[in-house]
């Protein structure tokens, strides 16, 4: 199997959820968006305030009035234009368990479709397009968050085991799947002692655990492993759904209240002595959670959001949580080391879980149609290429550019 083994750096935020869900103002990125609501509009908790390119919407995670379009930092560190709503501290929407014991395929679609929800794995893909399908007989729940230092998805389904199965068997029901797979990291005992239960009384439900390796937390990595074949584009090729386990709990608030996406848990952790979880409301900008950060001081650390291999550094605390974010990280010290010439010893290739050539990427860099024949699009910009080099270059970065010059 493919991959690396790296340090965890997960202790010290295990079993730890704090919450932070009083923010003063919340921010959505309008980007390619419908603006449905304008300047100066009022706004209920779980109200649409923007409809995606996906045909799904976007919901104001508080209650108040839309005050100004700003721009601001997304957590990728590029200004784009926002969004302002004030919160007024009401938080008029209350939301009420529903009887969904009886529900057709047409409704769950619909729901996943108005209630905005999307993959919380990072790729902040829609969710009712991956279960708008007939053909899916396995479903692989994705709870293995190889990243060092992310323990969001972990929390979650700790913490929600019971919601996060009762979800996954109104799944089943509608789909009648053969068989759901929970995938959890080899070693995460206490995770299995919690979810081992729920899967004796669920003959369809069981868990399998996937070795200590990065990226086994890339959808292709737990299908070869778990299912021992493989696709072109996506799972489904092959009958299969793979969902994050965070997304199937914000599935069964979805389906259970009628919630929309308007909350999630994103992971703090780094060189701070009260690394922890954090709900948060989806919009809120990072600055305020100073509150929970009391040592954070902006001038000694790096804040990465996302984790250490995948994630970006950014160059200010001003930017907005949204839904795919789950993680920042705060790292003392951070020094970029300078780069000296390819060695061609090629590990970064031998290394790939993609199976192409960053390094020969790099050196045709300008050469369009050669990036295109070195298949660059399958890249997962996981950064083991980078992480791995003894010449220090930084080959994601190659591959970033590649892959944009060939999209």
């Amino acid at each position: 199997m493919m991959g690396i083994r790296l340090t965890k750096c997960k202790k010290q935020t295990m079993n730890k959820i704090e919450e932070y869900l009083n923010p003063k103002y919340v921010y959505f990125k309008i980007d390619e968006n419908e603006m449905l609501k304008e300047v100066d509009d009022k706004v209920l908790k779980g109200e649409k305030i923007l409809k995606t390119k996906f045909d799904t919407f976007i919901h104001s995670s508080v209650s108040g009035k839309i005050v100004d379009i700003v721009e601001k930092l997304d957590y990728q560190n590029k200004k784009c234009k926002f969004l302002k709503i004030e919160n007024d501290f009401k938080e008029k929407e209350k939301y009420k368990e529903q009887d969904i014991k009886k529900i057709t395929k047409d409704e769950f679609i619909e729901n996943l479709k108005n209630n905005g929800i999307v993959g919380l794995g990072g790729a902040g893909f829609p969710t009712y397009i991956k279960y708008n399908t007939d053909e899916a007989k396995t479903l692989i729940i994705n709870a293995v968050e190889c990243e060092p230092y992310i323990t969001a998805d972990y929390n979650n389904l700790f913490n929600h085991t019971k919601e996060v199965v009762e979800a996954l068997k109104i799944i089943n029901k509608i789909y009648k799947l053969d068989e759901i797979i929970i995938a959890i990291k080899v070693g995460n005992r206490l995770l299995k002692e919690k979810v081992i239960p729920f899967t004796r009384k669920n003959n369809n439900i069981k868990l399998v655990e996937v070795p200590n390796l990065y990226p086994m937390g890339w959808e292709k990595s737990l299908v070869r492993y778990i299912k021992h074949t493989d696709y072109k584009k996506l799972p489904i090729e092959k009958n299969i759904i793979v969902s994050n386990v965070s997304t199937i709990y914000a599935i069964y608030e979805s389906l259970k209240f009628n919630k929309p996406l308007i909350e999630k848990v994103v992971t703090l952790s780094g060189d701070f002595k009260n690394s922890t979880n954090v709900k948060v409301k989806i919009g809120t900008e990072f600055k305020e959670l100073k509150e929970v950060f009391k040592d954070y001081n902006n001038d000694e650390i790096t804040l990465i959001t996302g984790g250490p291999m995948m994630g970006e550094s950014v160059s200010s605390d001003e930017f907005i949580i949204s839904n795919n974010l789950n993680s920042v990280i705060a790292l003392k010290d951070v020094k970029e080391e300078d780069a000296i010439t390819c060695l061609r010893c090629g590990k970064c290739s031998d290394n790939c879980p993609a199976k192409i050539c960053p390094v020969l990427v790099k050196d045709n860099i300008n050469d369009k149609d050669e990036l295109k024949r070195l298949n660059v699009g399958r890249c997962i910009e996981c950064g083991i290429c980078s992480f791995i080099c003894p010449s220090k270059i930084n080959l994601r970065e190659y591959l970033r550019k590649a892959k944009k010059k060939v999209k």
